[in-house]
């Protein structure tokens, strides 16, 4: 199961990254996120439903997360608080067997035509992938489903050799834990690749915490 979000500036950076999770591993991988999450609702601050973005939680902004003063807290202390249920979140990815996340970038000016053309050199790396290790993927991904150009990808895909299932699942990634576990390694990603001064403490974040993964991969 590969669960995909994706991330940029909208200028001339895109991300997408993949959860890569062995299906013999996944009700393990959801339950996981599953008690970070109630971890996180014991602390007080962020109920269990309320969905993890984290350009929000990092930038602390949000219905959600940009109250303090109720909890007894200063403002710095408020703000590492929430920078630091990203790290730990993705310290919980990290720690999920199974598991091997999947960037795909590309620098460029950003045109109407960038995302699709790097959505579909991304699966068709990931089919590559796949056959190589003789093995067969579905793929989720954070969305409505009224972007074609999803679908169009998939349906480009040779039929030799062809590993991905069908049409990706689309969900909204406030349904979906392991979406927003995609979304955090995006932003990471991301972050590692602009190097914005602003986020200079999250420069590192990716490669420490998936030191095993190759990539961020450009295409």
């Amino acid at each position: 199961m590969l669960y995909v979000d994706d991330s940029g500036n909208s200028r001339d950076l895109m991300i997408y990254a993949a959860l890569d999770i062995d299906r013999r591993f996944l009700l393990e991988a959801h339950a996981r996120w599953a008690r970070l999450r109630e971890e996180i609702a014991h602390e007080g601050l962020i109920a269990a439903h309320v969905p993890l973005h984290a350009v929000d939680l990092i930038g602390v902004r949000g219905a959600h997360v940009h109250f303090y003063s109720d909890h007894g807290l200063s403002r710095e202390k408020h703000r590492q608080y929430m920078r630091n249920i990203v790290r730990r979140g993705l310290q919980a990815i990290a720690d999920m067997p199974g598991i091997c996340p999947r960037i795909a970038y590309r620098k460029a000016l950003l045109g109407k035509t960038g995302r699709p053309e790097l959505y579909q050199e991304f699966v068709t790396e990931v089919n590559r992938d796949l056959a190589k290790s003789d093995e067969m993927a579905k793929i989720i991904i954070d969305g409505n489903g009224t972007d074609p150009s999803f679908r169009e990808a998939h349906r480009r895909l040779s039929a030799v050799n062809r590993r991905i299932n069908g049409d990706p699942a689309f969900l909204p990634r406030a349904q979906c834990g392991l979406l927003q576990a995609a979304d955090f390694v995006a932003y990471a990603a991301f972050q590692s690749l602009e190097a914005n001064p602003k986020r200079l403490f999250m420069w590192n974040w990716f490669k420490q915490t998936f030191p095993q993964c190759q990539g961020p991969m450009a295409l």
